[in-house]
């Protein structure tokens, strides 16, 4: 999808106080089956009383006063999720828009995963392309993978996971600094493998209420690829992360290989899965000089990852206005998506 006439602002991430070297989990003996290429980022850990959706508010006041944009501006306020928020039959988005005065604006919850971020942005793109009244609107995110329900150390396969909130508005005019233009957004779905994290199991009537009371990610995978084999769910996923990469990048105009296309991110998992997924098929797209992984740092973020990344980005590439940053990623379901910036100031 060809945008071109809309600006991402001020993208900040809100990261609770506390953090946990992965090597100091390590030595409790919180951490099973290590993959070592995960490294020793400094997790960070939410263990506030405070509702997660905090870290939501804090980062949309933070874009907010970055941007320079008043928060009745906002039109549109879409919040995403993987994990509970802080109460139940609750809407965190609505609790977002309160708690930062965005009192004028539509909530909505997204639930999409590790790439909810990215679908609220092309949800928020064709919204404001449609509909002129729209000047601004916000995407934040805000989640933590809290104990006991959820163990961040052995949840998944190729991670371990971090707590963040992140925001970014989008407006019809650039910002005084902070500023991208949204050049274009592509994504390709594959909703057959949803089957993967679900593969064995029988519903339940609630979150963690399969035996044991925790989120087993990694056991229905497992199943799932014992049953199918790993060769189903690498090519659909390769189709699907080339295909996306390649239509955002036809969309923009661009081949992939310009000298102003400056960074190209990847999601926060493991330094293997870096080195065997998103390295290769990345590379022929933009040269592995330019891609970016940042999972050293934080651990996986979640649906943070996007927002994490954007912020870096700006904060560490010294960027020139025209440079350009691409923006990759992925989330359960499965979807794969690439996003195209262009550093305005």
């Amino acid at each position: 999808m060809l945008i071109n006439s809309l600006y991402l602002n001020g993208c900040t991430v809100s990261y609770p106080d506390k953090r946990i070297p992965v090597s100091e989990a390590l030595s409790q003996g919180l951490v099973r089956d290590f993959d070592e290429t995960i490294g020793n980022p400094d997790v960070p850990v939410f263990d506030s009383r405070q509702p997660v959706a905090d870290l939501a508010v804090d980062a949309l006041r933070g874009a907010l006063k970055s941007a320079e944009t008043d928060a009745s501006d906002v039109g549109l306020l879409l919040h995403c999720s993987w994990w509970h928020q802080g109460f139940d039959i609750w809407s965190a988005a609505h609790y977002v828009a309160h708690q930062t005065g965005a009192l004028g604006s539509l909530p909505v919850n997204i639930s999409q995963g590790c790439n909810a971020p990215i679908a609220a942005l092309e949800l928020v793109g064709r919204s404001m392309l449609s509909d002129a009244s729209i000047t601004a609107a916000a995407v934040t995110v805000s989640d933590a993978m809290l104990a006991p329900q959820v163990d961040r150390w052995n949840l998944n396969y190729g991670c371990v996971h971090g707590d963040a909130g992140t925001a970014m508005l989008v407006t019809r005019e650039p910002a005084a600094s902070n500023s991208f233009r949204i050049i274009s957004l592509a994504s390709s779905a594959a909703p057959e493998l949803e089957e993967m994290n679900r593969f064995g199991y029988d519903p339940t009537p609630g979150p963690a209420l399969r035996e044991g009371g925790k989120v087993d990610l990694k056991a229905a995978k497992k199943a799932y690829l014992t049953e199918y084999g790993i060769e189903r769910f690498a090519q659909r996923s390769r189709e699907s992360l080339t295909g996306c990469v390649r239509q955002a990048l036809d969309d923009a105009g661009l081949s992939g290989s310009e000298e102003r296309i400056r960074a190209v991110a990847v999601p926060r998992l493991s330094g293997k899965i870096f080195e065997t997924v998103y390295r290769p098929q990345l590379a022929p797209f933009f040269g592995a000089e330019k891609l970016l992984w940042h999972g050293g740092r934080t651990a996986h973020l979640g649906v943070a990852d996007v927002g994490a990344n954007i912020a870096d980005i700006y904060e560490e590439q010294d960027l020139r206005p025209g440079d350009v940053c691409v923006i990759v990623n992925a989330g359960g379901g499965y979807t794969w998506s690439c996003l195209v910036l262009e550093l305005v100031c």
